[in-house]
């Protein structure tokens, strides 16, 4: 009996160090996941922000973008 109850403990913390090891790895994914979501998001940010400046300084100075299509009002 005694040695069957050794063997299960054996076991279990092979099982232990296993799941440790997994959860340990999956946590490293999840960081990395979340650094590249906010590096992701961030980069978007910006770009939206830098469209919104070019739109408000064209808008401002009356330019338009070269090659970008005039856009003219027609009276009907």
């Amino acid at each position: 009996m005694k040695s069957i109850i050794e063997k299960q403990i054996l076991e279990w913390k092979e099982e232990l160090a296993k799941q440790v090891k997994t959860k340990d790895q999956a946590e490293k994914v999840l960081m990395e996941a979340n650094k590249a979501i906010l590096m992701i998001e961030g980069g978007i940010q910006a770009k939206e922000m830098l469209l919104k400046k070019i739109e408000s300084e064209s808008q401002v100075s009356g330019t338009v973008e070269l090659g970008q299509p005039i856009k003219r009002k027609t009276s009907k």
